[in-house]
């Protein structure tokens, strides 16, 4: 980034915030009462206990305790889910209780998410910390490959283990996170990719961006997910029980602190020692963007094929919370994607089969009894 664009991103960035600053001011103006209400205490919803979606488990990897639902037959292929910010394993409810009948779902609570462990010092989220946590989370739950479904911040994790470990993924599928250097590309040469990042500056700051998240019963949570401009399309998909489900578990202790560590620590070049390699990814590949998505550019979707040998790219009609607000649509491409790469293996094989049994055929080799029909 050069330092021109560095400084409009800077202004932009402080016009937001000094925005967002004068909205709650006039609003506390105009409803004085909030200001000295009582906190609201937050009890957990039904949904978040509702037994359909999985069992709790507590997994140690790391050092550390992550929280995961897990549901679907044990001896199925397992699909490990990471979500985004600010998100937790709720985030993938529709997608659990469409895959959990053909594969062993597995959707985390990502470090200093949700009911996971919360340690208190930035030096832990670094992104070498949050992939080895995923590494191990990986060999813990799964025998063999896993698929391996990410959204956002968890996308951006889940790249790195796609470069690192290959070895351990069979499929890779991805929600609004195209590859980070598509992203390093076009945000040098396109001002409106970078400008949508303006809140990163925001959660640079310590204590500033908590106290916007909570204002007046986490109005912002509320707004982030149902707004015209940055909320669903699909308001039913995101109703009165998700949200109150994603406001009980951001008013947990330290529940926004730790999850906006992760965006300190992109600050310092010096913790991020793992940016991807320059060959491509191999790993068959699925992303998709929301074409009204607020954060990210659909020019971003544009371009990945440089950086992995086989991707299909799915431009889908929703916004940046893609697996919640078009759960339908997103369900029904990762399912073909799913057969469809099943489809492709069995081909290849059944080709592989016919073509040896001519080569015997043609050259007159005996054939061991009943090896093929």
């Amino acid at each position: 980034m050069g330092r021109a664009q560095y400084v409009l991103l800077i202004l932009y960035a402080l016009y937001r915030v000094l925005g967002m600053f004068l909205f709650y001011f006039i609003h506390f103006l105009t409803h004085p009462q909030k200001i000295f209400a009582k906190r609201k205490v937050h009890h957990c919803p039904p949904a978040l206990r509702d037994e359909s979606y999985g069992m709790h488990q507590f997994i140690t990897v790391n050092g550390i305790k992550l929280h995961c639902v897990i549901s679907g037959p044990e001896d199925a292929p397992v699909m490990l889910m990471l979500h985004g910010f600010p998100e937790f394993w709720y985030s993938w409810r529709y997608q659990i209780r469409e895959f959990n009948k053909d594969y062993r779902v597995v959707a985390v609570d990502l470090r200093g998410y949700g009911e996971s462990d919360k340690p208190l010092d930035s030096k832990a989220y670094t992104i070498p910390q949050l992939v080895s946590d995923i590494i191990e989370l990986i060999s813990s739950v799964c025998k063999d490959k896993c698929v391996l479904v990410a959204h956002d911040w968890g996308g951006i994790i889940a790249w790195r283990v796609v470069y690192q470990r290959p070895d351990l993924i069979a499929k890779y599928i991805v929600l609004c996170c195209p590859h980070p250097k598509r992203y390093l590309e076009l945000a040098k040469v396109d001002q409106d990719t970078l400008m949508r990042q303006w809140y990163v500056l925001l959660f640079q700051f310590s204590y500033i961006p908590e106290m916007i998240i909570r204002a007046d019963d986490y109005l912002f949570l509320k707004d982030l997910f149902t707004d015209s401009k940055t909320g669903v399309v699909n308001t039913n998909r995101m109703d009165d029980d998700a949200i109150s489900a994603f406001i009980y578990t951001f008013s947990q202790e330290n529940a926004l602190k730790c999850p906006l560590y992760y965006y300190k620590t992109m600050r310092d070049p010096n913790k991020q020692r793992d940016q991807p390699r320059d060959q491509k990814v191999q790993i068959p590949t699925l992303l998709m963007m929301g074409v009204h998505d607020s954060f990210l550019t659909q020019a971003l979707g544009e371009g990945n094929e440089k950086f992995v040998e086989n991707i299909r790219v799915k431009n889908i009609d929703g916004s940046h919370w893609l697996q919640q607000d078009c759960a339908d649509e997103v369900n029904r491409e990762m399912r073909g994607f799913l057969e469809n790469q099943l489809y492709v293996y069995c081909s290849i094989s059944y080709f592989l089969f016919y073509l040896a049994r001519r080569i015997f055929v043609n050259f007159n080799i005996p054939l061991v009894d009943n090896w093929c029909v």
